[in-house]
């Protein structure tokens, strides 16, 4: 709780574009992950949100306008009536034209893709018309990538029920399902 006051009291003076809702998602050796990562591959650039990614999250949708509020966001939830689970199949690469993305790939449940459709009916400006959930590992230098492609890695992580909404002023909005 400690880190996410501190990860709040930092982001407070940014400003965003748009408005972000995630699944924080309790991975207990992400520190063991992200470090598997080389430290000759991350792709960093100074004063910018790259390298490793140290809060394990799922987007359900990023591109929210500033008027979304957050009490918008939380009545979306409040129809879940089943735990919320995710599985993860394979350890995957999207390619960038300046970095590449390595992830864990999210099996698009009915209920993210459920959440994700709802979130959407807000205003947005979401570029991408298919929902591709996933969990960034680390941005790493264009080319690096795919060594660290593992497409028969498989886990699942049951009973998520935190929520953190990213507003464009930066501040974060943590909020449970249940």
């Amino acid at each position: 709780m400690i880190i996410k006051k501190y990860e709040q009291f930092l982001s407070e003076s940014v400003q965003y574009k748009f408005g972000c809702v995630m699944l924080e998602v309790p991975i207990s050796n992400w520190d063991e992950i992200i470090y598997s990562i080389s430290k000759e591959d991350i792709y960093e650039v100074e004063g910018e949100n790259y390298g490793l990614q140290t809060n394990p999250h799922v987007t359900i949708l990023y591109g929210l306008h500033e008027e979304v509020s957050l009490e918008q966001v939380k009545s979306v939830f409040e129809d879940i009536d089943e735990s919320l689970d995710i599985k993860i199949e394979g350890i995957g690469v999207f390619e960038n034209e300046k970095f590449d993305v390595v992830k864990f790939n999210v099996v698009p449940s009915g209920t993210l893709q459920d959440l994700h459709n709802k979130l959407s009916e807000f205003p947005n400006s979401n570029e991408y018309p298919e929902y591709e959930p996933h969990i960034t590992i680390a941005y790493i230098k264009k080319g690096h990538g795919k060594k660290y492609e593992d497409l028969a890695y498989k886990h699942s992580i049951e009973n998520i029920d935190e929520v953190c909404y990213s507003l464009t002023d930066g501040s974060k909005e943590y909020f449970s399902i249940r």
